[in-house]
C-alpha cells in the first residue's frame, strides 16, 4: 500500500485552486443540517461516490467544519496516477491483494489513534450514477472497524449537485446518523440502512430547498 505524505505547500496550493474551481462551477455549497458532535471521537466518514468532484467536496467540508488532518482511502493504481493527492492525505491500497488490505486496515487504525486525524472511506468502492437504484455497497468497511475501540464513530455524508434557477448548480450536503463502530461491527446492515436513508433524506430536502447555511459564505 501507499501511505499518505502530507505537505503544507501542497495544501496551500490546493486551497487556492479549489476556491477558484468552486467559484467557477457552483453557485452555492448548501448544508442541510448541522455536523453531529464528534469531539473526542475517532472518526471515519463514508460519503456517497457519484462524481469526479466527490473528494473535493469532503475536503471542503473538512476545511470549513471538521478541521482535522484528512486521510482518504483510494485505489493504489489511481493514487500512482494522481500522485499529488498523496500530499493532501490520500493513501492507497490494492483490494485484490490480501496483504495490501491488511496493511491498509492497520494503517487506518494507526491514523485514527490520533484524534486530530480522520479517515474517509467510500463504501460504494467506485463511482456510480447518483440515481442508481438500488444503491450497492461493498462490505470493506467491516474490516476497518473490526478491531476498533468503542470511541470510533462512523458518519455517512451525502452530496448532490442540483440545478435550480441560477446558471450554476448548487451543491447540497447532508450529514447522516452518527454510528458507533461497535454497532456497525455487530450489525453491518445498520450502516447500510443509515447510508441509504441519508441519501433519501438528501433528495427530499434538496427538492424542498432546505438548508441551514451556505458554506461559501463562511
Amino acid at each position: 500500500m501507499i501511505k499518505a505524505d502530507h505537505k503544507y505547500w501542497a495544501r496551500a496550493l490546493f486551497n487556492r485552486y479549489i476556491k477558484r474551481l468552486f467559484n467557477k462551477h457552483f453557485n452555492g455549497f448548501l448544508l442541510i443540517n448541522n455536523l453531529p458532535e464528534i469531539k473526542d471521537k475517532k472518526l471515519i466518514i463514508t460519503p456517497n461516490h457519484f462524481s469526479w468532484w466527490d473528494g473535493f467536496f469532503i475536503d471542503f467540508i473538512n476545511e470549513k467544519l471538521i478541521k482535522r488532518k484528512l486521510h482518504i482511502l483510494m485505489l493504489e493504481d489511481q493514487l500512482k496516477r494522481y500522485w499529488f493527492f498523496r500530499k493532501l492525505g490520500a493513501y492507497g491500497f490494492n483490494p485484490s491483494n490480501p496483504k495490501s488490505i491488511i496493511e491498509a486496515v492497520n494503517y487506518t487504525k494507526e491514523v485514527l489513534d490520533d484524534k486530530k486525524n480522520f479517515s474517509i472511506i467510500y463504501p460504494q468502492g467506485e463511482i456510480f450514477p447518483y440515481d442508481q437504484n438500488p444503491i450497492m455497497l461493498k462490505d470493506g468497511l467491516k474490516y476497518f472497524v473490526k478491531n476498533s475501540s468503542d470511541d470510533l464513530v462512523v458518519l455517512p455524508i451525502a452530496f448532490k449537485i442540483q440545478y435550480e434557477e441560477e446558471k450554476l448548480p448548487n451543491i447540497y450536503c447532508r450529514f447522516g446518523e452518527l454510528l458507533n463502530s461497535e454497532h456497525v461491527k455487530q450489525n453491518f446492515s445498520l450502516f447500510k440502512d443509515a447510508f441509504v436513508d441519508n441519501i433519501d433524506k438528501l433528495n427530499k430536502d434538496s427538492q424542498n430547498k432546505i438548508q441551514s447555511k451556505n458554506l461559501f459564505d463562511l
